[in-house]
């Protein structure tokens, strides 16, 4: 039991102390990483001067332009809508539905009184 203990604790001291050639392609990944936090830090910092620049110039735009194209956006969505109006109005009216409705009025009133003449032939008997 003694020599199992031993080889455990070898072996985990070996693991903890390594070899040097194994530390050698650590460093270098720890580098590659370094390398890489360094461009992202880079990038990051490009991208925050990029996005001040933009709402600086944001900023910058007279208030009279925004007001004016909104205006704009407000008159080109009231001529949509009187365009739609006028487009429903066109393709709903009463004088392309008078025909449909005075027939199903019609046949469907026939149908009822058929109907019911039928009815009262069958309970009669």
């Amino acid at each position: 039991m003694n020599s199992g203990h031993r080889q455990k604790r070898y072996h985990s001291q070996r693991g903890s102390l390594g070899d040097l050639s194994d530390s050698s392609p650590s460093l270098a990944d720890l580098m590659q990483q370094l390398e890489g936090l360094e461009l992202r830090l880079h990038q990051l910092k490009t991208g925050i001067a990029n996005l001040l620049q933009l709402q600086h110039l944001q900023s910058d735009v007279p208030t009279a332009d925004a007001q004016r194209s909104a205006q704009e956006v407000a008159h080109l969505q009231e001529t949509a809508d009187q365009f739609e109006m006028e487009l429903a109005s066109r393709v709903i009216s009463w004088q392309h539905l008078q025909e449909p409705f005075w027939q199903a009025v019609r046949f469907g009133g026939l149908g009822l009184l058929i109907g019911w003449a039928l009815a009262w032939l069958v309970y009669a008997r």
